[in-house]
């Protein structure tokens, strides 16, 4: 089944000077790292060596750094940040078939698990690389005392990126946290790095300050 215990997050050496959690949606992997706690870590690893056969870090490198990306190697953007995936379960790749999506209570579970990753790695910001869990399964997150819409940033196609501030009494975390369309749905609404790295270059730019003294 595909209700797991939380999978070990990758953190960053420099973490702790940025305190930016990057998440993905879901793992795809090959049958025997099902149920790996360390697969999100592997996975991270793989990219800054350059053995991932995926875009998709690199294009949230290539976003958050712009012009500068370049300039900078993959293992040392990484060591810089924390990541997450906000699904707990790992969609199963099956030689000679498509690849499918996480499953609802890949999803549910993830909205679960959400509040407890960020109470282990009080983040100050959040950059969530999927729309559908930002629109589906973050309205009801357990633990959460206080959360409110921020005001949204503007894209370069005058369309705008929700912002939404969240706090636990319970967990002791404060958090801003910055909807982003996932990478694999770019091509798709015509947008690329470029696109996006405005509109996270001014949400990490933003005073951290919230309502409350947790930070």
């Amino acid at each position: 089944m595909n209700d797991h215990p939380i999978r070990l997050p990758w953190v960053g050496s420099e973490y702790e000077n940025t305190r930016v959690l990057i998440m993905g949606e879901s793992h795809h992997c090959d049958p025997a790292d099902e149920f790996s706690l360390d697969l999100t870590i592997r996975t991270v690893l793989d990219a800054c060596n350059g053995t991932l056969p995926s875009a998709f870090f690199n294009d949230i490198k290539d976003a958050v750094l712009g012009n500068s990306s370049n300039e900078t190697s993959s293992e040392e953007f990484w060591s810089q940040y924390a990541f997450a995936n906000f699904c707990q379960g790992a969609v199963i790749r099956k030689e000679g078939s498509p690849l499918t999506n996480a499953t609802t209570q890949m999803y549910r579970s993830g909205e679960q698990a959400f509040p407890t990753i960020i109470s282990l790695l009080k983040p100050r910001k959040i950059l969530l690389f999927s729309r559908k869990c930002w629109s589906e399964y973050t309205k009801n997150i357990p633990t959460v005392s206080r959360d409110r819409k921020n005001s949204p940033i503007l894209c370069p196609d005058d369309k705008e990126a929700e912002s939404h501030y969240y706090e636990s009494d319970e967990l002791c975390f404060a958090v801003n946290c910055l909807s982003l369309c996932h990478p694999s749905s770019w091509k798709r609404f015509k947008q690329n790095a470029d696109y996006w790295h405005p509109v996270i270059n001014e949400f990490l730019s933003q005073s951290a300050l919230t309502d409350s003294a947790i930070f």
